[in-house]
C-alpha cells in the first residue's frame, strides 16, 4: 500500500471532520447528518400513483424517513380528490424524519393548476386575468383562498409566482398561457407580492420563477434547449432584484435558459452554470436563500446531459434543491443519485462545503416552517 492508498482510506474520516465544522449547530444532542443525509435533503422527486396505501407511496415515505430525499412534487397523475390528496400528503408528512419534507406542487391558476375543479378543488384565474381584472389587494384575497386550500391539502410549497415579464405574447409557455402578470416589472412585483404574502399567511412557501426570465423566449424548455440570447432584456432581472432586496423571496426556481451574459462562455442553461446561480443570483442580486432547479428531466436538460453530468453540474453551480419530476417512480434512482454525488465529493469534484451550504439553507428553511406551524398551533402544512 502506497501513500496514495493511505490518503484514500482516511478521506472519509477527513470528510466527517469537515462536516462537523461546516454543518450549522442544531438542537442539543441532535446528531450531525452524514454526507448521504445532506445529499438526500437536496433531492426532490415526483412519482407515479395516487394511492396513499400503495407500494410507491410507502417507498417514498421510507425515503423521506431515512433522509434519502428532502421532499416530493405532485402532478395531475397523483391527484384524484381532496380527501385522497390529504391522505397522501399526510403519509409523507408523518414519515418520521426530524426535518419536515417539502410537499410541493405547481398551482399558479389557469392552465397550470394541479389541484383543479375536475378533481374537486377550486378554480383560479391566470396571472394575466388577475392583473387585468383585479387590484393587488383583491389578488391577495384570491391567492389567500388558494394558499389555504393548498395548506388544507397538506402542501407546504407552491412553485409560484411567475415573475417572467410578458415581453413576447407569442411565447408558447408563458405569454400564450397567460402565466405572466405583464411586461412592467413594477406591476409584476405588485402581484407577485400578493401571491407570496397570501401564501406566507398560510405557512406555504413560494418559489419565484423562472430565473433569469422566460417571458421573452420563443421556445419551450419542456421540449428543447432554449436560447434567449437574442430576445432577453436586462429588465427581466428586475423582479428578482426588487423582491430579494425587500426579503420577499422564499426560494428561487432557476429555468433551463441559455444566455452567454448569464451562463458564461459555455453553451449551458442557467441551471447548470455557476455564473448564473452563484454569480448572478448570489453575488449580483444578493439572494442567499434556497435555489431550486426547474425539473431536471425536461428536454432542455435530458436531451443534452447524462444523469451524472446533470447532478454534478447542478450542485457545482450552486443549486440547493434538485428537482426530478418523474424519477421517484424508479426504485434505483435515489440510491444512484446519492452515490453519484457522494463519489463526486469523495474524489474532490464537488467540495464538501458546497453540499454543507445547501444542506444548511434547506435546514434553515424547513425549521422556519416547523417553528411557524408550532407557534400557530396547527399541524405542519395544514390549516383548520
Amino acid at each position: 500500500m502506497g501513500p496514495g492508498f493511505r490518503r484514500f482510506v482516511h478521506l472519509p474520516v477527513l470528510l466527517l471532520a469537515v462536516l462537523a465544522i461546516l454543518v450549522m449547530p442544531g438542537r442539543a444532542n441532535e446528531p450531525r447528518p452524514t454526507l448521504d443525509q445532506m445529499i438526500g435533503q437536496m433531492l426532490l422527486v415526483g412519482f407515479n400513483g395516487s394511492s396513499p396505501t400503495g407500494a410507491t407511496a410507502k417507498r417514498i415515505a421510507g425515503l423521506i424517513a431515512r433522509g434519502q430525499i428532502g421532499g416530493v412534487i405532485l402532478f395531475d397523475r397523483n391527484i384524484r380528490s381532496p380527501r385522497q390528496v390529504r391522505a397522501l400528503t399526510a403519509k409523507f408528512r408523518k414519515a418520521g424524519h426530524p426535518l419536515v419534507p417539502i410537499i410541493s406542487v405547481d398551482q399558479e391558476g389557469g392552465r397550470v393548476q394541479r389541484l383543479s375543479a375536475k378533481n374537486g378543488f377550486a378554480s383560479y384565474p391566470t396571472a394575466r386575468t388577475i392583473a387585468r381584472k383585479y387590484s393587488p389587494e383583491k389578488a391577495r384575497t384570491i391567492y389567500r383562498k388558494m394558499a389555504n386550500e393548498l395548506a388544507r391539502a397538506g402542501f407546504n410549497m407552491n412553485y409560484g409566482p411567475v415573475v417572467d415579464l410578458n415581453l413576447n405574447s407569442r411565447n408558447p409557455i408563458i405569454g400564450r398561457l397567460g402565466r405572466s402578470y405583464g411586461a412592467d416589472p413594477a406591476r409584476v412585483v405588485e402581484y407577485a407580492r400578493a401571491f407570496i404574502y397570501a401564501h406566507r399567511e398560510a405557512n406555504v412557501l413560494t418559489s419565484v420563477k423562472h430565473f433569469p426570465g422566460h417571458g421573452s423566449s420563443t421556445t419551450d424548455s419542456h421540449k428543447q434547449f432554449v436560447d434567449i440570447s437574442k430576445t432577453w432584456r436586462d429588465v427581466e432581472i428586475a423582479p428578482y432584484q426588487i423582491l430579494a432586496r425587500e426579503g420577499s423571496i422564499d426560494s428561487v426556481m432557476v429555468g433551463h435558459l441559455y444566455h452567454p451574459a448569464i451562463s458564461g462562455k459555455k453553451r449551458m442553461p442557467a441551471t447548470l452554470t455557476a455564473n448564473a446561480v452563484d454569480g448572478w443570483l448570489r453575488e449580483r442580486i444578493g439572494f442567499q436563500g434556497v435555489v431550486i432547479t426547474d425539473d431536471l428531466e425536461m428536454a432542455a436538460i435530458r436531451r443534452h446531459n447524462k444523469l451524472k453530468a446533470t447532478l454534478i453540474k447542478a450542485v457545482q453551480s450552486g443549486n440547493d434543491i434538485l428537482l426530478f419530476g418523474a424519477s421517484g417512480s424508479d426504485p434505483k434512482f435515489v440510491p444512484r443519485a446519492i452515490k453519484i454525488l457522494r463519489d463526486a465529493v469523495n474524489d474532490g469534484t464537488i467540495p464538501i462545503q458546497r453540499i454543507a451550504r445547501s444542506y444548511n439553507r434547506i435546514k434553515r428553511m424547513k425549521e422556519g416552517l416547523a417553528a411557524r406551524s408550532a407557534s400557530s398551533g396547527v399541524s405542519l402544512g395544514v390549516t383548520q
